[in-house]
């Protein structure tokens, strides 16, 4: 009986959490394109913010894939959302979310 009850736990475990289950390391190819892509978009935004732009979405030209554009346009979010945030930091913030975010295939 406390097998079965164990393995019903396991199970449920497993279905409430399947992203920590089937989670997939990304790739070097991945990690690359995504340092590179950030590393990019963040030097656009401290280059913008050093100039006075005011409108970071506008001001901003966003990288021409669907990828690279949701990676660009939550750095431009977190950019506006503080204004303390270091180049280095903002990258950081980009590729965390870069590699989450990554295409599946």
């Amino acid at each position: 009986m406390k097998t079965l009850q164990a393995l019903a736990a396991a199970a449920l475990a497993t279905t409430l959490a399947p992203e920590t289950a089937t989670a997939q390391a990304a790739s070097e190819e991945v990690k690359r394109a995504c340092r590179q892509t950030t590393s990019q978009v963040a030097s656009l935004i401290e280059g913008a913010k050093r100039r006075g732009v005011k409108d970071l979405e506008q001001g901003i030209q966003k990288p021409s894939d669907s990828w690279g554009t949701q990676v660009a346009t939550y750095m431009i979010q977190a950019a506006n959302r503080s204004d303390s945030l270091t180049q280095a930091e903002l990258a950081s913030l980009g590729y965390a979310y870069c590699v989450e975010r990554r295409p599946r295939g």
